[in-house]
């Protein structure tokens, strides 16, 4: 385990994220301590795939989005330049509602 993070531990902080220049997240941030169910809820359209896609690194195959802010598992944050992608996004797994 890093420093600073309870194992598998989740959290954002200050997300912002674009779709080119249109904002779609502002400043989101959310804690998801390990051992618990977090459930994130809101009306269509509203950023929360968006979201999901950012805390595993699947937001960057979108063109032209892009991020701002931290996402920290057990306390390291996911988008540091040398940590493998394959690896982020093994480590936070999604499962997509058919």
């Amino acid at each position: 385990m890093a420093h600073g993070g309870e194992e598998g531990s989740l959290e954002a902080r200050d997300i912002t994220a674009w779709f080119g220049t249109n904002k779609v997240l502002d400043r989101v941030s959310l804690a998801m301590p390990a051992g618990q169910v977090t459930a994130l809820i809101g009306p269509s359209g509203c950023g929360k795939s968006t979201f999901l896609r950012i805390l595993n690194r699947m937001h960057e195959l979108v063109p032209g989005a892009s991020m701002a802010g931290e996402v920290l598992l057990d306390g390291e944050d996911l988008y540091e330049a040398n940590r493998r992608l394959t690896d982020a996004r093994r480590q936070v797994g999604m499962v997509f509602q058919k």
